[in-house]
């Protein structure tokens, strides 16, 4: 899906608070808050995840989400926003060769960044890694209020 300029503008403003809510099998929910999933395609939010975590444990189960993105006013009005549908594209654990690669070349991946991830930390955790990069595919943009205007 084709993102609108509007939803980019949300997805990248670096004010805005991230709601992930997952489902698992049975039906039970569970709702989180997020630092800054990152865009990593024109259609594509990538996240990462503890072993730990419930989200994850979720997600293994069904691979169905959504994500509130609030950017908040500073005003007395309501927040702007949108809400996204997603599909897990893939689970990988953070050992995957392109970001060991990027780590060994010096750089830091995109996840890394937005995550502030220190890198010598980073290297002692893979020796044990708990950690998990979740690509998934927006299956559908809409307004966080929904009078057919569109996003």
């Amino acid at each position: 899906m084709q993102l609108s300029e509007s939803a980019l503008g949300i997805l990248q403003n670096p004010n805005r608070v991230n709601i992930l809510s997952t489902a698992n099998k049975k039906g039970e929910t569970d709702v989180a808050i997020f630092g800054t999933p990152t865009l990593t395609g024109q259609s594509q939010l990538s996240i990462v995840l503890q072993d730990s975590s419930r989200s994850f444990s979720f997600l293994k189960e069904n691979p169905h989400a959504s994500c509130l993105v609030l950017v908040p006013s500073g005003k007395n009005t309501m927040a702007s926003g949108v809400r996204l549908y997603l599909k897990v594209k893939r689970i990988d654990l953070t050992r995957n060769p392109l970001f060991l690669k990027e780590r060994q070349e010096g750089g830091q991946t995109g996840w890394e960044k937005s995550f502030n991830v220190d890198l010598r930390e980073e290297a002692e955790k893979r020796v044990h890694p708990d950690r998990h990069l979740v690509l998934f595919d927006i299956v559908e943009v809409r307004p966080v209020v929904d009078h057919g205007q569109g996003v």
